[in-house]
């Protein structure tokens, strides 16, 4: 296998990139952790701090519209970051001084997104009269998604260049997961930790949340700046414009099938994070208990990416990512049949009994914290949950291992370095689908009648409603996933196959080294 090579544009000698430590790794990886502390909120509380009756009282089908339309922005920001990073030049490298920069945006935007600094109200403006917090939404998810940008790009094209082993390069985007699933489980535990001291809104535990993002990332973010290297690149042909690069990008087949993929997959998991809340809330009335489903859902995502990066090493990524999307899919068809099915059916999992070993006074404790909770719904609901989530480290994981892989189709033909340009379009129509799913997922569950609004227990929503938003949080967002079925199983770009490609590669740039070195 081709190891990568670090040449400077000098024409300087080509020199193999060492095996990456542990410490580079983990480095590198770690500040994804405090990333996923307000990423979890920011993809299932978010919805639900806006919307809820708990939260800031605002209409859930205008909020699933904001959010969308928010992400339009991404459409100037994502090309033109991912460009400009990759021409770049300082002594520093091409990735970190936008990471530096973005860092304090990104924070700014989550604090005044979540801990906004008045109370909302209506006005009116120009004989129209609303509430003032749907355009504050508006602009503190656009500020927010801004630093996002102008950080995360980098930050992955950086990762995407450390390493051009397919195995390594898997190893990579694994570590930098692991610390994510890391960040979101301390997410996930966080509302059940403060649920045993009377916190039991959402608006509580984003606020904790942001407060450790705001001390926690900076610290990681400089010791990444510090500790991993960023390679010096040599590009055998000159730099062409923007609209030009994009064109070129856009020929490379292998990353548009990944993009088809992962958008489909992207907007399922959207309608899923944004009902999240309200299905617990309304279908299984444990909005209290949210917390405590979080923290094993992602428990069983980290336990599971060892297996899947086993496999996808024995199979190939795209093959893993199959097998994924089936396990997901086969346990999501049982979320309705939760929903719909009697209470009795569930009495043995009922917490109370589960935990009737205890001894009195700490049983009376514990269970106190579940009075008038139907918890073995809930907690059978959590199990199935846990056997879902174990696929949602592969379906991160592998496909942005495979990303990585693309982008060397590309330097193979243009004979440019250019990470930013493709991870930028892999950004932006991540984000787009996203914002898309969000506005499906709740756009949707308001039109069969679901009002987010509404006493979960003295429900004002039909049975029709709620079984549909059972379906929309379960069901429909696994076909989805299922658009990526044909194009993984004709996917060409396999180990052999990047091996090939790095030889090619590498031959032209010996040869244009060479070039270099025999001109007066």
């Amino acid at each position: 296998m081709a190891d990568a090579l670090a040449v400077s544009q000098n024409g300087s000698a080509v020199t193999p990139h060492k095996p990456l430590t542990k410490i580079v790794l983990a480095s590198y990886a770690a500040p994804a952790t405090p990333l996923a502390l307000v990423g979890l909120p920011m993809a299932v509380y978010l919805p639900a701090i806006y919307a809820d009756s708990d939260g800031f009282g605002l209409t859930l089908g205008l909020v699933g519209l904001i959010l969308t339309l928010s992400r339009f922005t991404d459409v100037i920001t994502d090309p033109l970051i991912g460009f400009f990073s990759d021409r770049l030049k300082t002594r520093w490298g091409r990735r970190k001084p936008f990471i530096l920069l973005g860092t304090p945006i990104y924070a700014a935007g989550i604090w005044l997104l979540f801990v906004p600094p008045f109370i909302f109200h209506d006005v009116s403006l120009f004989g129209f009269v609303f509430n003032i917090g749907y355009p504050y939404l508006f602009c503190m998810v656009a500020l927010t998604y801004l630093g996002s940008t102008i950080k995360d790009l980098p930050y992955v094209a950086w990762g995407a260049e450390l390493s051009r082993n397919y195995n390594e390069r898997t190893l990579v985007t694994s570590w930098r997961e692991g610390f994510a699933v890391t960040g979101s489980l301390l997410s996930a535990f966080t509302p059940a930790i403060i649920l045993f001291f009377g916190y039991t809104k959402p608006t509580d535990a984003v606020y904790f949340l942001s407060v450790a993002m705001c001390i926690v990332m900076p610290i990681l973010v400089i010791n990444a700046l510090v500790v991993v290297p960023e390679y010096p690149v040599f590009e055998t042909r000159k730099k062409i414009p923007l609209r030009e690069s994009l064109k070129v990008v856009l020929k490379n087949k292998p990353y548009i099938a990944l993009i088809i993929i992962f958008m489909f997959s992207t907007l399922g998991s959207a309608m899923t994070n944004s009902l999240s809340f309200f299905f617990v809330k309304h279908v299984l009335l444990a909005g209290e208990l949210y917390g405590l489903y979080l923290a094993p859902y992602f428990v069983s995502q980290i336990a599971a990416i060892p297996i899947w990066f086993a496999l996808s090493r024995k199979i190939g990524k795209h093959r893993a990512t199959m097998v994924a999307i089936g396990w997901y899919a086969f346990w999501s068809c049982f979320i309705p049949l939760i929903a719909i099915s009697p209470d009795s059916w569930f009495d043995a999992f009922e917490i109370p009994l589960l935990l009737s070993f205890l001894p009195e006074a700490q049983f009376l404790a514990v269970t106190s914290h579940f009075d008038g909770i139907d918890t073995g719904k809930f907690l059978f609901f959590i199990l199935i949950m846990c056997l879902k989530g174990s696929a949602i480290g592969a379906l991160a994981a592998l496909p942005a291992a495979m990303a990585a892989d693309v982008v060397d189709v590309d330097t193979l033909e243009s004979g440019q370095q250019r990470a930013g340009a493709y991870f930028s379009i892999w950004s932006m129509t991540r984000k787009l689908a996203y914002a898309f799913g969000i506005t499906i997922g709740t756009g949707s569950a308001v039109a069969f009648g679901f009002d987010s609004l509404a006493d979960a227990r003295n429900t004002t929503n039909s049975d029709f409603s709620l079984l549909m938003l059972a379906c929309l949080y379960s069901v429909i967002p696994a076909l989805f996933k299922f658009v990526a079925m044909p194009l993984l199983w004709t996917y060409p770009l396999t180990e052999e196959r990047l091996e090939e490609i790095q030889a090619e590669i590498n031959a032209k740039i010996a040869d244009a080294r060479q070039g270099t070195t025999a001109s007066p």
